[in-house]
């Protein structure tokens, strides 16, 4: 009986230990700093596609980057 109470005081003690590190800015900094400042409108448009897929404008060939990774994105959510 005492196994389940020793796993579950370690798991709580492990999620407060991670919540303090997330909240203080030790761990998960870095992609919080990746995400795109300000909201976005209310339809998408062709420069927020680009902004959230991580593309750079570049003329003719962003067309192919922007189908190829938009299938990227699909492919890899689809249930």
């Amino acid at each position: 009986i005492a196994t389940p109470i020793i796993a579950g005081v370690g798991a709580i003690t492990a999620a407060l230990i991670g919540r303090y590190l997330v909240r203080s800015g030790i761990i998960g900094k870095q992609t919080a700093d990746q995400w795109v400042k300000g909201g976005f409108k209310a339809k998408m448009d062709r420069k927020e596609a680009i902004t959230i897929l991580g593309l750079v404008k570049d003329g003719v060939i962003l067309r192919n980057k922007l189908k190829d990774a938009h299938r990227h994105i699909m492919l890899a959510n689809q249930p």
